[in-house]
């Protein structure tokens, strides 16, 4: 856990590598000190179609999946912290953007390897 998931307007991929996308993901939630390094997952898709006002804008936003249980506080810690590292990447986009959101820990399942 987390599971850092990143959606991108497919042009961001013209002026940044995603890897640096992941990457970035991932140090922000090891800065954080709430996970360990091996448990944190990252995902990045682009989006071919988006509209952003009404108009097609290049767009970042990183949703992150939490076991439920986390305070409002460290929540809005975490994604002020991800949100920082990706302001530093220096993005030309219209919108960037974190979330973090709760999976139920009573329904959550895994097998891991």
């Amino acid at each position: 856990m987390p599971h850092l998931v990143i959606e991108h307007s497919s042009d961001i991929a013209e002026g940044a590598d995603v890897n640096t996308l992941m990457q970035t993901a991932h140090a922000g939630a090891v800065e954080s000190g709430l996970f360990g390094l091996h448990d944190i997952k990252v995902r990045a898709y682009p989006c071919p179609h988006s509209l952003i006002g009404g108009e097609e804008n290049s767009f970042l936003h990183i949703t992150i999946y939490l076991l439920s249980g986390r305070s409002q506080e460290t929540k809005k810690a975490l994604t002020t912290l991800v949100l920082d590292k990706f302001t530093k990447l220096g993005l030309d986009v219209s919108s960037l953007s974190v979330d973090a959101r709760d999976m139920d820990r009573e329904v959550y399942s895994k097998i891991t390897r």
